[in-house]
């Protein structure tokens, strides 16, 4: 009796352990580069030039280390999670920071990071190192629903979808893929994400959110830099067919922000910065001001075998800074609109595919505030080639080389501080266990 309640006991233990599983994954990317960032016409001093080179974290895909699981609830209905972190393998903290930008990689060079190619004082490192958490139900016939911190659909469409062809961690691919992605919740966000079944090739894909933090929050005493109410509600939809050698996509995000901030107008030397954006003491609190922001992209691709085209392009407007004019009571002093574009052709010979990709990307901002300039914010010309060499199918090699350039000088600008020519190449090589 005891051999078979025994029996049963491992019998049972194995299937369940056989309904359900963890994965260790992970990729690791180190080369070997040379970036260079010159100031406007090449001047020295503030607007001056950076030069970095050396071993450091490559630029083919973020280094991590992740685990994701999933259990047969039976029924067909699965649950899943995943944790995925993003390291810095030539950075003494490794786990501490991940590099998330094309900026330089200097130790102790301001590690909260930054999307601005061009702002070398930036940097490259990002102290927000959780790539992805969350936890959802699947379904082959329903679809699934997942629920956490994940990458938003504007970065699916732009980064993941396979319209990128080169290395967006190398200047010359990226900006246009994901301009203006920080006004619309980041390339991840908190949130609900639908994706559907596939439907003879198309499949949608649905997001209902916030930004990092929560959706709202409001407190009657004046919490940091006076400020008493955040609200964010992100909404985002994206349809994608695939069919043999074609793929397309088009998708849509739109986010609604309203703040508000209890520090009186009149109190001397009552200086706020709100969200980092610096006000003079005297300015008006924002008293329940509401900015909107959209984007809508467009991406393509079409593999011919012995050649393949891809490309994305979008258009936006960001409705207003979380700066004020006391001057137009309750309007954003600055209203933009960007649009950007970018093609790219690999043409592959056997494991070794060589590319090439180019790309524009404009910002145009228009002023309700007589002193305040507005006009081209940001005029970007992109341009990288490259070349990525298969291994195995875990192991590539590759060398890549772009330059991003910013035609606006930084007197016709918002910004103090701009360069206008960020140049890189590096060699590497990745592996994904």
């Amino acid at each position: 009796m005891k051999k078979t309640l025994v029996a049963l006991a491992a019998l049972a233990a194995v299937s369940a352990y056989a309904q359900s599983s963890v994965t260790l994954y992970g990729v690791i990317d180190i080369g070997y580069g040379s970036h260079k960032t010159t100031g406007v016409n090449g001047t020295t001093g503030a607007a001056g030039q950076i030069k970095s080179s050396g071993i450091m974290d490559g630029a083919n895909a973020g280094s991590r280390i992740g685990f994701r699981g999933t259990e047969d609830l039976g029924g067909g209905l699965k649950a899943n999670f995943v944790i995925e972190q993003g390291i810095a393998p030539t950075n003494g903290t490794l786990f501490g920071i991940r590099t998330a930008a094309t900026g330089h990689q200097i130790d102790g060079f301001s590690a909260a990071g930054s999307a601005v190619a061009l702002s070398g004082a930036a940097g490259a490192y990002s102290i927000s190192t959780n790539r992805q958490s969350y936890i959802g139900l699947s379904s082959a016939s329903v679809g699934t629903l997942n629920v956490g911190y994940q990458y938003t659909i504007l970065y699916e469409l732009g980064t993941l979808s396979g319209y990128n062809i080169g290395s967006e961690g190398v200047p010359g691919a990226d900006k246009a893929h994901i301009m203006g992605n920080a006004a619309l919740g980041g390339t991840r966000a908190n949130g609900f994400t639908y994706i559907s079944p596939n439907f003879s090739g198309f499949t949608v894909r649905a997001q209902y959110g916030a930004l990092t933090g929560r959706e709202s929050i409001e407190s009657t005493a004046a919490g940091t830099n006076g400020l008493t109410v955040d609200k964010n509600k992100r909404t985002a939809l994206m349809l994608s067919y695939a069919n043999g050698p074609l793929s397309l996509a088009v998708a849509h995000t739109s986010i609604r922000s309203t703040q508000a901030n209890g520090i009186a107008p009149a109190v001397a030397g009552a200086a706020t910065t709100v969200y980092g954006v610096a006000g003079a003491a005297g300015t008006l609190p924002l008293t329940g001001l509401t900015r909107r922001a959209s984007v809508t992209q467009l991406g393509g691709s079409y593999d011919f075998g012995f050649l393949k085209i891809a490309g994305t392009h979008l258009r936006g407007k960001n409705g207003g800074a979380s700066t004020y004019s006391t001057a137009v009571v309750g309007s954003p002093i600055i209203e933009s609109k960007y649009r950007a574009s970018q093609i790219g052709v690999s043409v592959p010979f056997g494991a070794l595919v060589p590319f090439a990709t180019f790309g524009r990307a404009r910002t145009s901002s228009s002023s309700q505030v007589a002193t305040v300039i507005g006009g081209d914010t940001e005029n970007y010309t992109q341009r990288q080639v490259g070349v990525r060499y298969s291994l195995s199918k875990r192991t590539t090699a590759y060398i890549f080389s772009g330059t991003t350039k910013d035609r606006v000088a930084p007197a016709a600008t918002v910004a103090t501080t701009r360069y206008n020519k960020d140049t890189k190449t590096v060699v590497g090589i990745q592996h994904s266990f």
